[in-house]
Parts: C-alpha cells; sequence; structure tokens
C-alpha cells in the first residue's frame, strides 16, 4: 500500500486488561483527524487531516522532521489528547490514558527507588497479576529484555540503554494488545540504540502486539516497521504510506540490512522525508 506524577502516569499505562476490544476491529483506527494548539489568532494547527488504519500485529513507524505532529498523533492514539476533530479508536473503542496500550517514552520515566525487578513487578501489581505470578512473570519480562542479570540492581545503577529495557518490559506486562513508543532511543549512543532496535524487533515478532514507533530515523524506521508512514511539516499529513515487506524473522540485523530492497526502502523514505 503506497500513497500527573510522572512516573505514576508510566505505570498507569500498563494497565490494558480493562478495555475490552469489540471483536473485528482494527487496532488503531484514525479517521479525518485533526489537531489544533491554542484559540483565536495563536491557534496552530498542528496535525491533519490524517486517516489510518492499523491492522493487528503491525508494525507502524511514524517519521517525519521535528513539529510534523508526530508525537501528537501518538497522543491521540494513547487517549493523552482528544483530536480537534475527527476520530481515533483503538480496538473499536475510544482510547482512555493508562488502558488498552503499553506506552515507552523517550525517558525512561522508572521509580529510581525500587529495583529493575522492582519497577515491573510494581507494573504487574497495578494491572491486577495475583502475587505468586508476578513472581514467576518478572524473570520471564526481563529475560525477554535481555535484563535477566540484573533484577536486583536499583534503577540508578544501570546504564541509559538497560534503563530503556526497563521501560519496555514494563509496557509489556499489561495484558493489550498495543505498544506505543515515542522516540525511545533517540537519547541513546549509537551501538545501544542500534542493540535495542534489534531487540525490539525480536520482542515485536515473539509477541506479535501491534505497535507504533515514532522517530526522526529513515533507517529506524526501515528496519523496525512492516509499515512506515511519512508525515509532511506542520500540519501534519501523509506523505507516503507504505509497506516495507521485509522479512521479519530468519535473518540476521546485519544481513537484512544488507539487503537490496532494504536500501530501496531506505532511500525512497529519506527521499519523501526531504521531500515533505
Amino acid at each position: 500500500m503506497r500513497s500527573p506524577d510522572v512516573a505514576s502516569s508510566a505505570i498507569q499505562v500498563a494497565e490494558g486488561s480493562a478495555i475490552r476490544a469489540e471483536e473485528g476491529a482494527a487496532a488503531v483506527d484514525v479517521r479525518g483527524v485533526e489537531h489544533v494548539y491554542g484559540r483565536g489568532a495563536g491557534a496552530v494547527t498542528a496535525l491533519g487531516p490524517v486517516s489510518l488504519t492499523v491492522p493487528e500485529g503491525s508494525f507502524l513507524v511514524l517519521v517525519g522532521a521535528s513539529g510534523c505532529g508526530k508525537s501528537t498523533l501518538l497522543r491521540l492514539i494513547a487517549g493523552f489528547e482528544r483530536p480537534t476533530s475527527g476520530s481515533v479508536r483503538t480496538g473499536g473503542v475510544e482510547p482512555v490514558p493508562g488502558k488498552g496500550a503499553g506506552i515507552v517514552f523517550q525517558e525512561p520515566r522508572l521509580f529510581p527507588w525500587k529495583t529493575v525487578g522492582g519497577n515491573v513487578e510494581l507494573a504487574l501489581r497495578y494491572v491486577g497479576v495475583p502475587r505468586h505470578e508476578r513472581l514467576r512473570r518478572v524473570p520471564e519480562l526481563l529475560e525477554r529484555v535481555g535484563l535477566h542479570d540484573v533484577a536486583d540492581r536499583r534503577i540508578w545503577q544501570i546504564s541509559g540503554g538497560q534503563q530503556q529495557r526497563v521501560a519496555i518490559a514494563r509496557a509489556l506486562a499489561g495484558d493489550n494488545p498495543l505498544l506505543l513508543l515515542d522516540e525511545p532511543f533517540a537519547a541513546l549512543d549509537a551501538l545501544t540504540r542500534e542493540r535495542l532496535q534489534e531487540d525490539l524487533r525480536q520482542v515485536s515478532a515473539e509477541t506479535g502486539r501491534t505497535s507504533v514507533f515514532v522517530t526522526h530515523s529513515v533507517d529506524e524506521a526501515v528496519f523496525l516497521g512492516s509499515r512506515v508512514v511519512v508525515l509532511t511539516q506542520r500540519p501534519g499529513r501523509v506523505a507516503l504510506d507504505i509497506d516495507v515487506g521485509l522479512p521479519r524473522t530468519g535473518l540476521e540485523p546485519d544481513e537484512l540490512r544488507a539487503l537490496p530492497e532494504y536500501a530501496t526502502l531506505r532511500a525512497e523514505i529519506g527521499h519523501a522525508v526531504r521531500a515533505a
């Protein structure tokens, strides 16, 4: 196809089980959405009109320059804001903050006085997982993001990349079908960022959760996405909507990046970003 208390708020977004998706509904349905900040002469149209339908199991990446409305669209999908016009549905229902989606921010927003395992355990407790079940699931979640050996460390004792892995594990703790990620690797060094991209791609393939990921990086968009949407400068509109079509499993990261199709997609999406 082409064409709060901050920390407690972060924990609350893992509470997905309280919202039941309508059977057969798209994971995300954005219809004719526009979003305006301010009123009168000072009003700024940040986004729209935008329409997108995201099927279950997709990994959608939103890419574009600063100020194009990527994060605004993600906040609308999360339910943190309501569109000025149009509608947003996740699983067929209107999104509610803290319900139905796990969210990973650019900053990890963890509880520094708790251990790595304690942060993940707290997320499980918030979604009502019994204590005996939490004892089993915490190691599983930490193993999934490569942190099985640091469960007892305090947050201030681990690196920035490890902290983002904790944030991803916490977002996966809730029994929800949707994962939203707002430039989660932007502040990390290049090597750590690449490693976390690889980890996230593997986690996505293993869990099958629908993901919406915001980035400035064309390479990150091609590597992670099963679909990439490029937004124009403000007000953000869809400039390019492209299915990536690369294998999600069976290739090492270096093999994937070496494919001719990878280079072709990166060039096409990069051109669209510059043109937009």
